[in-house]
């Protein structure tokens, strides 16, 4: 009884609220108002008033409290945008809101909403807004997210907590993307794409330049870091639909990679060799890598262990690679063995003989060869290998031998890995003695 008694009260007490429920209105004659105090949060928006007035046109309770809800709603909506940074963010946030209320409440969406006021206030990217959602004129291009404000969204939003190194790659890879697609497609207007106009074959075409330079791994990552900028926008409601950087397939370019890396001049290489290095270490690397045929990464892995004399032949024991292949034993020039074990006297057995690591070389020495060399992409330290193997097909060297020093897949006949007796270093030895002449040539 005392249950029923007390839910009774409640259920009084709730309808008694609704018929009292008159916040931010007042009757007029018998016409309601919506009467409120401007919030601070939003006297900016509201210049020279104190109080929001704007008549209801009902002398309904009911509909004045729906109409009232709809402007409070309006004015938390504003609120929101307020926070918001760009311009162009603003207008999309405030014509989503616009819509989904005319999609709610077809006939009282814009209740509120004064034009001729916005626009004597200034406050224009309203106003536009405002115009696109009627139909009077669509100010969309103009406010169109593109890809250099998804990329700030991602990075104050997912970036967070990720490593330098990796927003600089994501930053590198939209600015390179927007350049591609400013250069290559001519009814783009400026350099920083629309996100909503990127389509699948615009990156698959892209894909298929960046594929010309790069390989597999490396172009699959560049597309990656676009992926899950466009992956953010749609979080936010920005874009819709499939993602275009997603579900390409991409060729395995490294395979292709002897035919795509160019040689350097004669001239080049004198260059190259002649340059005074801030780091003298970087002359060593550069002749071994011109003289073994050597990957930069093998190169740089080396410790002083590694380097072998043996019968009175220097060589370098290259423990892992790419490839099972690539370990080997390669022997090198006479003076250039002679210089690496000068460079190595004063190290212990498992110090690095370069001393650097392989990303800040290859990025060192792409640098110095733009800056001073050539702008040439396809001309880099990898393009000393493909010399060094030019250089034994010149000399008549046979071509099981030549994969056997620079560590390529053999033939079962030639398929032993390190060479600890004389005979057969000096065999490979001879190789590279008589194709010297050619290695810089």
């Amino acid at each position: 009884m005392e249950t029923i008694l007390s839910t009774l009260l409640a259920t009084l007490r709730n309808d008694m609220s609704k018929k009292t429920d008159t916040k931010h209105l007042k009757l007029r004659g018998n016409i309601w108002w919506y009467q409120r105090r401007i919030p601070k949060h939003l006297i900016n928006q509201y210049p020279n008033q104190s109080f929001i007035q704007v008549s209801l046109d009902t002398a309904d309770i009911r509909q004045a409290r729906r109409k009232r809800d709809i402007i409070n709603g309006e004015l938390e909506s504003k609120a929101l945008r307020c926070s918001t940074n760009s311009e162009s963010a603003q207008f999309r946030e405030i014509v989503r809101e616009m819509r989904r209320d005319q999609k709610n409440y077809p006939e009282e969406w814009d209740l509120g909403i004064y034009p001729e006021k916005l626009e004597s206030q200034g406050r224009k990217v309203e106003l536009e807004a405002y115009m696109t959602v009627t139909g009077a004129k669509d100010f969309s291009t103009k406010y169109k997210l593109r890809m250099s404000e998804a990329l700030k969204m991602w990075q104050d939003d997912w970036g967070k907590g990720k490593t330098e190194d990796t927003i600089q790659k994501v930053e590198s890879a939209v600015k390179d993307f927007s350049k591609y697609c400013f250069k290559t497609f001519d009814w783009i207007e400026q350099g920083d794409i629309a996100v909503e106009d990127i389509s699948k074959k615009m990156v698959y075409q892209y894909i298929k330049h960046l594929e010309k330079t790069y390989k597999k791994a490396t172009v699959q990552a560049k597309i990656s870091r676009l992926k899950v900028v466009w992956d953010f926008a749609e979080t936010m409601e920005e874009v819709t639909g499939v993602n275009p950087f997603s579900g390409h397939k991409y060729s395995s370019a490294e395979e292709h990679q002897t035919e795509k890396r160019e040689p350097f001049t004669k001239e080049e290489v004198a260059k190259i060799r002649s340059h005074s290095w801030e780091k003298p270490v970087y002359s060593l690397l550069v002749d071994l890598g011109i003289y073994s045929g050597c990957r930069i990464s093998e190169l740089c892995n080396l410790k002083k262990k590694h380097v072998v004399v043996d019968d009175g032949i220097i060589a370098i024991n290259i423990e892992k690679g790419k490839t099972k292949a690539a370990t080997r034993t390669v022997p090198l020039p006479d003076a250039i063995g002679e210089r690496l074990l000068a460079h190595i006297e004063n190290k212990e057995d498992d110090d690095f003989v370069i001393g650097i690591g392989s990303k800040a070389a290859t990025r060192t020495f792409s640098n110095f060869k733009t800056k001073h060399v050539t702008n040439n992409r396809l001309k880099t330290f990898h393009s000393f290998r493909h010399m060094y193997i030019t250089a034994m097909e010149r000399a008549g060297i046979e071509e099981n031998i030549t994969a056997q020093i620079v560590g390529h897949e053999r033939g079962k006949t030639m398929s032993y890995g390190y060479y600890s007796k004389g005979h057969e270093l000096r065999k490979l030895k001879e190789a590279v003695d008589k194709a010297g002449a050619f290695f810089t040539n």
